[in-house]
């Protein structure tokens, strides 16, 4: 900062007149290091571990690279195996097309047509066609009119003998509401929409297809779903709860994926948040708590993809297994110093031979600069909440204060402040929530005085003293935020 800026904050009445920046790197205090080496580890895509006590804003840094991202530029889509159907097929559509056929790829075309106007498989589908004779009838009709054969209809309810019947080829499948599928037309690939409006007007949605260099026997013959949208957002968050949850999962279906019965195994497919965070960051919430899933996800890293089958033994899904799904993603993580030793070794070589570890700072020496920091840092907290009134000038002197007790107190550093900025975040909050319940406009320091014994730890309060960080750390295990 420069130094006719120092004071700039000195000679405010109230927070009301601080700026705060959108920028969510301006938003992280004390931590100016962690951040340059952050937005190169985004830049060069590079893993980080993020080390240090809870509440100095590991969450916030990672929530702040992730704003670098460029736009994905890949889709995966997921499509039936005609000859193998418990092993579906993964493909990668390109989707950068910002450079190149705009005016093209934009062209949409809507017209309505007549139902017994559809091409004769997509009238079966959609229950207009009878599959034997030809003949035209409604959706709502089971049978033919003229040959009397089953046919597609819409099935009233939900009757769970439906499965049975379809088996036994006494009702077809249900028929379809709407219908996509791929045409050639002078050379350049479409995707059409065929859906029903109402009973007797069809709409036909004509665009070209996003990615022309897809092989069009497959376009035209293998049905496909997306498994990862190229809209979806790219920072995954995740606690490693279960595996699940990061490598993805296969549902279950009574019926297996028997034809006519169950559902197909390529529409029962979840992906992981390795998956999801392709292209991406994936952030891991203390990653010593992944425990034996950290082998899981340091394969993901070294080959950048991972299949995804079904985790459940008793589950149809399990002999279901999709091979090669994309997930290159750069890893974020973040641990408690005590918990570093729990991160088996393999996964941190491969961070620190591909990445950065970083500490970040607990405290910071107390200076014009550090205040003007902790001033704008209330300022924002006050913004945020949206709930508590802002802080007058003598009320952000004892916010000051009490972060420098925090600072000696917790990491027994004198003239300095800490950067425990959740619980300092803490005090602001109830402080402003005291000034609330007086019906007080603004939070004068005596609200901030009364926070200061409100916001005092449990141990304090009951044996007028307060333990360190590691000692509480070992009578109550590791923080979880």
């Amino acid at each position: 900062m420069d130094a006719d800026k120092k004071d700039e904050f000195l000679q405010i009445e109230t927070t009301a007149e601080i700026s705060v920046s959108s920028n969510p790197f301006e938003k992280i205090i004390g931590q100016e290091h962690a951040i340059s080496l952050v937005k190169s580890a985004v830049m060069q895509r590079r893993h980080v571990l993020l080390c240090g006590v809870p509440g100095i804003g590991k969450s916030m840094l990672a929530k702040a690279a992730a704003t670098l991202l460029q736009a994905p530029k890949h889709e995966i889509r997921i499509h039936n195996n005609p000859e193998n159907p418990e092993r579906p097929i993964i493909s990668v559509h390109d989707c950068d097309y910002s450079q190149k056929d705009d005016d093209v790829s934009d062209y949409i075309d809507t017209k309505y047509a007549r139902p017994e106007e559809l091409p004769f498989d997509i009238g079966v589908e959609m229950g207009y066609r009878c599959p034997r004779c030809g003949s035209y009838s409604l959706p709502e009709h089971n049978l033919c009119m003229e040959c009397g054969s089953s046919k597609r209809c819409d099935h009233i309810g939900d009757n769970s003998y439906h499965g049975l019947f379809r088996m036994l080829d006494v009702i077809q499948e249900p028929a379809l509401g709407s219908h996509s599928c791929y045409e050639e037309i002078d050379g350049t690939v479409y995707e059409v929409l065929y859906q029903r409006t109402n009973r007797d007007t069809i709409q036909i949605t004509r665009q070209v297809a996003k990615s022309q260099a897809y092989p069009r026997e497959e376009k035209m013959d293998i049905s496909q779903r997306i498994l990862v949208s190229r809209n979806t957002s790219r920072f995954i968050r995740v606690s490693g709860a279960s595996p699940v949850e990061l490598l993805g999962d296969v549902k279950h279906d009574p019926y297996g994926g028997e034809r006519g019965l169950g559902k197909e195994a390529y529409l029962r497919v979840i992906p992981g948040a390795i998956h999801e965070a392709h292209e991406g960051i994936l952030y891991v919430d203390e990653i010593a708590a992944l425990g034996s899933y950290q082998k899981h996800l340091l394969t993901a890293m070294q080959d950048k993809k991972y299949a995804i089958s079904g985790h459940n033994a008793q589950s149809s899904g399990a002999s279901v297994r999709v091979d090669d799904v994309p997930c290159d993603f750069i890893l974020f993580a973040s641990c408690n110093l005590e918990d570093i030793q729990k991160i088996i070794p393999p996964l941190r070589s491969r961070i620190r031979g591909y990445g950065y570890e970083i500490m970040l700072n607990s405290w910071v020496d107390k200076n014009s600069s550090s205040i003007n920091d902790l001033y704008r840092f209330v300022a924002q907290t006050v913004k945020e909440d949206g709930k508590i009134p802002h802080f007058t000038q003598e009320a952000l002197e004892e916010v000051i204060d009490y972060a420098e007790e925090m600072a000696e107190s917790h990491d027994g550093k004198r003239n300095a402040l800490t950067l425990r900025l959740r619980e300092l975040g803490g005090l602001v909050r109830i402080a402003g929530d005291l000034a609330v319940q007086d019906d007080c406009e603004i939070t004068e320091p005596i609200y901030v005085k009364r926070a200061k014994s409100i916001c005092k730890g449990i141990e304090l309060r009951i044996h007028g003293r307060t333990k360190s960080t590691e000692q509480v750390h070992r009578d109550y295990g590791s923080y979880f935020f």
